[in-house]
């Protein structure tokens, strides 16, 4: 144990020096900004701190209360700090999350010695139960903070430019998959899907809350499938709480209109919303690529769509038989998401689809593409498509304002 804490010492103390004294040294720090920086600078004075102390405990190795007092003060640092790193890393503040596995690694050894210090003569069961209370306390408080974390790090971000609309009147129509299981072509059974819950009900209450009729559609009409993943309690939206208590919605979910039986010229607003599902039936209907085109060509509605909502589409074409989104700036979701998230046995992928349909893809990346954003509204204005599932909000927005002044411009005509 000694010896342990001699190497934490300069582990700290080097570690701190850096931190505290040129973080620009750090590759990920170097270009990062200011606010970076300073936390930087805060992990440093911290780590010197304890080095310092690590320092002292093994110079003074025979004082048990002062050992003692260093191996708590030593895990409650590493563990806080392995959760701190972990959380810049889903924030993109670092490129791997070797940081944070340093020091969940320290932590570990450090309680390992903790056990052995303090509760050396008790029995064995005892020591197990003082080990997993203290990893099931660091893991329970990131557990707990997972939500914030997540949002903070860029999942379902609010729109910083959102503002209250009045399109009382105006009509909405969302558009979703029918097609309910994650399955390789030819194969009939696999993990439940649908669409991604927030792709559907942020979108939804944006146009409801502006005062619009909301209808709600799918491929094959019927009960909708939503990936259950969408709900688990550190992904789950504020609009999705929303949704599992709005009886209205659910009965519009569960017996949603079939796309063939819609007019879509007649909406003001038409969402493509995605989820893994709509890689398996929104690209590959000949119907909607026909309802889009139609929609298009009545030029009221305005058409959104987000992540793999973008599928819905390929399948539109001009008079002349062309793609109506050939040369349009256009977003969906990136090849890198899906490959960072472990999923590409579903048949088509939008960034390969729309990039061969000749778009100007747009799209931002990270180290996890799924807390990235974009909303791209055409020269046009009439697409306006989100890269993915963050996106929701600020294409649904953009749409409502895209909506208002063509509003404007029919009252002044």
């Amino acid at each position: 144990m000694k010896r342990f804490i001699f190497i934490s010492a300069l582990i700290e103390l080097l570690a701190g020096t850096i931190m505290f004294f040129v973080p620009q040294l750090v590759p990920d720090l170097a270009e990062g900004t200011s606010s970076h920086l300073a936390m930087a600078r805060m992990y440093g004075a911290a780590a010197l701190g304890l080095g310092v102390f690590a320092f002292q405990v093994w110079r003074n190795y025979d004082n048990e209360a002062l050992v003692r007092t260093f191996l708590f003060a030593f895990i409650v640092f590493n563990f806080t700090a392995f959760i701190g790193l972990f959380s810049s890393f889903l924030a993109g503040v670092f490129a791997n999350p070797g940081g944070a596995l340093l020091h969940l690694i320290l932590g570990l050894f450090t309680t390992y010695y903790f056990i052995k210090n303090r509760f050396g003569k008790s029995n064995l069961w005892k020591k197990i139960g003082v080990g997993l209370a203290i990893v099931g306390a660091t893991f329970g408080t990131l557990l707990f903070l997972l939500p914030t974390i997540l949002h903070q790090a860029g999942l379902h971000p609010e729109y910083k430019l959102s503002r209250k609309y009045d399109l009382s009147g105006k009509k909405a129509l969302v558009v979703t998959t029918s097609h309910g299981v994650l399955n390789a072509l030819g194969e009939t059974t696999g993990k439940p899907t649908g669409v991604f819950g927030s792709e559907m009900t942020v979108p939804y209450y944006e146009f409801q809350d502006a005062g619009m009729h909301v209808d709600v559609a799918s491929i094959k009409g019927g009960e909708i499938p939503i990936d259950p993943q969408s709900f688990l309690f550190m992904i789950k939206s504020d609009a999705d709480k929303r949704y599992l208590k709005d009886g209205d919605f659910k009965n519009k979910v569960k017996h949603s209109l079939k796309i063939d039986d819609v007019d879509f010229s007649q909406y003001d607003a038409i969402w493509l919303a995605g989820g893994w599902g709509a890689a398996y039936d929104l690209g590959q209907s000949e119907v909607l690529g026909e309802k889009i085109s139609e929609a298009y060509y009545a030029e009221t509605p305005t058409i959104g769509s987000v992540c793999h909502g973008a599928l819905g589409l390929i399948q539109a074409k001009d008079t002349l038989g062309n793609f109506l989104i050939t040369g349009r700036d256009i977003t969906g979701v990136t090849d890198k998401q899906i490959i960072d998230l472990g999923i590409s046995l579903t048949p088509l992928h939008p960034e390969t689809e729309l990039r061969k349909r000749g778009v100007n893809y747009k799209f931002n990346s990270g180290n996890q593409d799924i807390f990235q954003t974009i909303t791209v509204v055409d020269e046009e204005e009439r697409f306006v498509t989100g890269q993915n599932q963050n996106s929701g909000h600020e294409t649904a927005q953009k749409m409502l304002g895209i909506i208002e002044k063509k509003s404007a411009v029919a009252i002044l005509d």
